[in-house]
């Protein structure tokens, strides 16, 4: 029929177009294995040019009125199998971007199989009722801190201090770390840090082996002007000798007190003894958003 006939010529210029510009430009082992990919090229044009030729439809006197309408055809299929691949390319893409995601998440606990229906499929751990409830740029780091208790222990400005660094990123990318940690480089502050880099580190790595976009990396770079905002500085003071500007500190410090927000009414989440530390962050929370940072409506 009419459609058969249309498909030959289809694949006919397949090969013709695209088939020799790919044998010409793909890397042979030799120039004579890409010598006897033309030929055996050749023989299958030949074969199909002859078939187009003896079809039946040739002998249409109205063939070439049939082909004005069969060239649109022709064209229509061919957007419709790209928008088809590409449909299906992305589908694939999302579904294995998907299972890797649910490998990362079952490795790190927040996920478990369970078999259905003969299938495998994944349910909520505790650990991932805490990982629903934030929601963060690095809410697995965020989740990974609480669980393996990285703020235990800290008060509130020391709190606010160490979680800077889960919601800041330098604007000129020259930021990661702070002029000086409060409490020194052996101080509550900066062994919290420390613990936090590692668990960044561990994330960073699963992700890369699974073939997942890796987070970004941490940045302290307000850890020292937070933590004497918390303690109750004025701006002026906490942003001397620094590059920021007010409205960079109001945006961060903003994002800081809803991240110490989630902290704190994700208790629910956070096992048993956790309620200390969200009662810490519910008070680092007020101790960031207040004076200009409550009053600003910068987010």
């Amino acid at each position: 029929d009419f459609r058969e006939f249309m498909t030959l010529r289809m694949r006919l210029t397949d090969l013709e177009r695209n088939d020799r510009r790919r044998i010409k430009h793909e890397p042979f082992a030799s120039e004579q294995e890409r010598r006897q990919a033309m030929r055996e090229l050749d023989r299958r044009i030949a074969h199909l040019r002859q078939a187009e030729q003896q079809h039946p439809c040739r002998q249409c006197p109205d063939l070439q009125r049939h082909l004005t309408w069969g060239h649109r055809w022709a064209r229509e299929t061919r957007e419709l199998e790209r928008v088809r691949h590409r449909y299906e390319s992305r589908t694939g893409s999302v579904a294995r971007q998907f299972d890797r995601i649910c490998g990362v998440l079952d490795t790190l606990g927040y996920l478990e199989r369970a078999e259905r229906n003969g299938r495998t499929d994944y349910r909520l751990t505790q650990a991932g009722q805490l990982l629903r409830h934030l929601y963060s740029e690095l809410d697995l780091t965020v989740a990974q801190a609480l669980r393996e208790g990285v703020f235990d222990g800290l008060n509130p400005s020391q709190m606010a201090a160490v979680a800077s660094a889960l919601v800041y990123e330098a604007r000129r990318g020259n930021g990661g770390e702070p002029r000086h940690y409060p409490g020194g480089h052996r101080g509550a502050v900066a062994q919290a840090a420390e613990r936090l880099r590692a668990i960044a580190a561990q994330v960073s790595d699963l992700c890369e082996d699974a073939a997942l976009e890796e987070p970004r990396q941490l940045d302290f770079g307000l850890t020292d002007v937070v933590y004497e905002w918390a303690e109750g500085e004025g701006l002026y003071r906490v942003l001397y000798g620094t590059e920021l500007t007010g409205g960079d500190f109001v945006r961060n410090a903003k994002r800081l007190a809803d991240l110490l927000q989630q902290i704190a009414v994700a208790e629910p989440y956070l096992g048993e003894g956790s309620a200390g530390m969200a009662r810490t962050a519910r008070l680092a929370m007020e101790q960031v958003n207040r004076g200009i940072v409550a009053y600003s409506g910068v987010d």
